[in-house]
């Protein structure tokens, strides 16, 4: 088998979900571990696994066809070929009518030969681009500039490879006595400036950009100060569905000003829109293509970045804008935004909008007009690149000023980050939680938890990419201690380094002014920038997070000498990151540095446990003190009541292990499994 269709596997014509597209949020997640195991059953060459699955996927999703044509691609091989042609009509009926694409796939293969399966080609070719009956068609819904559209069933499709809405607009051209009418009622930030370069045809305004609220009218953007932004609403079967609030879910043809100043506040999980894409497996990737989407995106901190709390962001992520404070703490960063888009020259942000650099662009440009920012190098310092920012640092006219002196020739371009070689903790011996250490790999922003306590610093390698091969990279600190951080490039632009990274914990950083932070932190961030001409390029970060749950002591020689956790549970950690655990770990080293083991000593229990250097536990000992007999550790959740997060247990297995030693010196020993 070398083909089979498959959202996000081949770039084919793939039919859209035939039910209420407003539904795909709930069967997405189902969907996307079906098609996972599909890829596996695929790859292995297991038929009858994939059939099984497809049925799975016909149950979940029954109107949908691309299920049916991938179970006629498995039933094609059965001996009997009828249910697979009858699959493959019904497919054909539910809209899956690409005539080239089945005449090409070699999973039906063995129907080509018959005449039913040249019969149903030619019925797919007939029927190709006609609407499928009792199936409603998705067309742009047609707006006027300014005045509110609504996302509705028939201007929205689901986009399979995404995992995100697709709403289609379609706007009439205001007249030029109306734009000319808006350019006086702008009511937005740097007024005179805007409204001079507009009455000069040299400033962009707001004519087709869209605002979209996702806190249900909670924290809104003043649309009429910013004439001919359309205000975007969420119609009735949308809000049934309760898709109208949180964190985005759709994509445009059009720029996008966006705010959700709401949090989870109760129950264990609480967290601020940031953090909840920070500690997700899948929507930092999804936020990526929002901000590529020409989205700007604004949440506030609420309870993540507070005196109490401290900085509780694992992760630096350059996709939006996080506002120190809760509700409305927003609300000068949007209007700070929406008068820098209308300050862009028109060819600019034409140019920005074809190369999907707006957000990232205005980004940069938000960054170092910051207050903080004294000079212009001060913009690749932490002075410009918080994970939260203070509305007190914004400086709306320089941010404006700059915006509208850009031109497409001097548009800074991004830096593409890439890991290419990574530390590999083990699970059980390094680390004893249930999720890696690597948090997410996307494009412009790389973040760890560094889980893994063995050595005191963590390594990694990464490549960096931009535009212009010739282009030097440039790697600075952003927050941390530089005494602790090496970052040695390994070519001579610097587009390879190797990052070292020591043990940071929790701490509070140094200011670029000498000062200490006010909040402590658990993170080290890592800037990568270019410079083109007098620009320097939106950040690409790499971060590193500590656990705070946990105290680590390291010897002077960097090996770890113990990990308290029981003593640390008292702190505040992302219960989606790590769970509490009520022991000390106190390791053991032979003469020449070899790790031995380590004791465990829970709190309140008489007697430690011994550990082997594999992670097994000590059940029976030699003459001299030594390891003789061992069993795995499994580790488990156990929930720990209402409203708290669940702990960290652990439970002998049925998995045993023999050491033995090569003489009285051997103290490391070699290990057997039990057959």
């Amino acid at each position: 088998m070398r083909k089979c269709l498959f959202w996000g596997l081949l770039a084919v014509a793939v039919p859209v979900f035939a039910g209420n597209v407003f539904d795909m949020p709930r069967v997405f997640p189902q969907h996307r571990l079906l098609q996972q195991q599909f890829v596996q059953a695929f790859r292995a060459g297991k038929t009858a696994e994939m059939e099984e699955i497809c049925r799975a996927g016909i149950a979940l999703m029954p109107d949908d066809p691309t299920w049916q044509y991938n179970l006629a691609c498995a039933l094609a091989y059965r001996a009997d070929k009828a249910e697979a042609l009858a699959a493959l009509d019904k497919a054909i009926v539910m809209g899956f009518r690409d005539s080239k694409h089945i005449a090409e796939d070699n999973d039906l293969k063995p129907l080509a030969a018959m005449p039913e399966f040249k019969a149903l080609l030619a019925k797919a070719a007939a029927l190709q681009g006609k609407p499928v009956e009792g199936v409603a068609q998705v067309a742009p819904t047609t707006g006027i500039m300014g005045l509110p559209i609504e996302i509705t069933a028939t201007n929205t499709v689901w986009d399979f490879n995404l995992g995100a809405f697709q709403t289609l607009f379609r706007f009439m051209r205001p007249e030029a006595a109306k734009i000319a009418e808006a350019t006086e009622n702008y009511q937005g930030p740097a007024r005179e400036a805007i409204v001079g370069w507009l009455n000069e045809n040299q400033a962009s305004g707001s004519f087709g950009n869209l605002y979209l609220n996702r806190d249900d009218g909670h924290s809104v953007l003043e649309v009429g100060k910013f004439p001919g932004m359309t205000p975007v609403l969420y119609g009735a079967e949308a809000k049934a569905r309760n898709l109208h609030s949180g964190l985005p879910n759709g994509l445009f043809d059009f720029p996008v000003i966006g705010n959700a100043s709401v949090a989870i506040t109760a129950g264990p999980l609480w967290r601020s829109m940031p953090r909840a894409v920070q500690t997700d497996p899948f929507l930092p990737m999804l936020t990526v293509q929002f901000m590529l989407n020409n989205q700007c995106w604004f949440y506030p901190a609420h309870r993540d970045y507070t005196p109490e709390a401290g900085d509780l962001y694992l992760a630096n992520l350059p996709y939006y804008v996080v506002s120190l404070g809760a509700s409305f703490s927003d609300q000068p960063f949007m209007q700070a935004f929406a008068a820098a888009m209308a300050a862009l020259r028109p060819e600019t942000k034409q140019a920005l909008i074809l190369r999907k650099q707006l957000a990232p662009v205005l980004q940069m440009v938000f960054r170092a007009t910051q207050k903080t920012v004294k000079r212009p190098e001060d913009y690749l310092s932490g002075a410009a690149h918080p994970a939260v920012f203070d509305a007190a640092n914004l400086d709306v006219d320089a941010m404006v000023q700059m915006a509208h002196a850009l031109t497409p020739d001097t548009i800074p371009p991004p830096v593409m980050l890439r890991t290419v070689s990574d530390a590999k903790a083990e699970a059980g011996v390094d680390f004893f939680d249930l999720r890696p250490e690597g948090l997410f790999d996307t494009p412009f922003a790389i973040a760890r938890v560094v889980r893994g306590v063995l050595t005191r610093d963590r390594t990694m390698t990464l490549e960096a990419t931009t535009v212009n091969p010739a282009s030097t990279f440039i790697w600075t600190v952003l927050q941390g201690d530089e005494t602790k951080i090496t970052i040695k490039p390994l070519t001579p632009n610097a587009s390879c380094v190797e990052i070292t990274v020591g043990y940071h914990g929790t701490y509070r950083p140094t200011l670029p002014d000498g000062s200490q932070a006010a909040l402590p932190t658990s993170r080290v961030d890592i800037g990568c920038f270019v410079k083109a001409g007098d620009y320097y390029s939106p950040p690409s970060i790499v971060s590193f997070g500590y656990l705070a749950n946990e105290e680590r002591v390291y010897r002077d020689d960097g090996l770890i000498q113990s990990v308290d956790y029981f003593n640390a549970t008292h702190r505040y950690a992302d219960p989606l990151l790590t769970l509490p655990k009520s022991w000390k770990d106190t390791y053991a080293y032979d003469a020449q540095g070899k790790l031995k083991g380590w004791t465990r000593t829970r709190g309140g229990a008489t007697l430690p446990e011994r550990f082997t250097f594999a992670g097994h536990k000590v059940q029976a000992l030699d003459n001299l003190n030594r390891p003789m007999r061992a069993c795995a550790i499994q580790y488990l959740p156990r929930q720990q009541g209402e409203n708290m997060p669940s702990a960290l247990s652990t439970a002998e297995t049925a998995n045993y292990f023999i050491y033995t030693y090569a003489s009285d010196d051997d103290f490391i020993g070699k290990v057997d499994a039990v057959k």
